[in-house]
């Protein structure tokens, strides 16, 4: 999938965010990679040789750390396009993961956890 499709589904993936949540996601850009830098990989845990995988970083201060308070640069949501196509066969298989890694990054924006999100995810199944 080329990067436009790919970017559009991205779009789509936003749209389906609560107007509540969107309406609080202030000083974030969301953008789109090919793939995460060993900066990043980094900066979870992971080993760019480890076999793990990142699909979306969320970098900066939480809502509920008060990340937003006279802050010049943005918070940013990357979504990583080579690992969800690697993940996904379909279409609309990518489209549920690129609709999933924002909603995970988002929850992460306003400040939960690894571990909550993950129990909020599986709460939603």
């Amino acid at each position: 999938m080329d990067r436009e499709r790919f970017e559009e589904l991205v779009a789509v993936g936003l749209k389906r965010i609560p107007a509540r949540f969107l309406e609080k996601l202030k000083n974030v850009a969301i953008m789109v990679e090919d793939e995460p830098t060993a900066e990043q990989l980094l900066s979870v845990g992971i080993r760019k040789d480890g076999g793990d995988t990142l699909l979306g970083l969320y970098e900066g201060v939480s809502n509920l750390e008060g990340g937003h308070t006279h802050r010049i640069f943005p918070d940013r949501i990357t979504i990583f396009r080579f690992p969800i196509l690697e993940q996904a066969g379909r279409d609309e298989e990518i489209s549920i993961i690129v609709a999933d890694t924002i909603r995970h990054e988002i929850a992460h924006h306003f400040g939960m956890s690894e571990d909550e999100v993950a129990r909020a995810e599986r709460g939603r199944r």
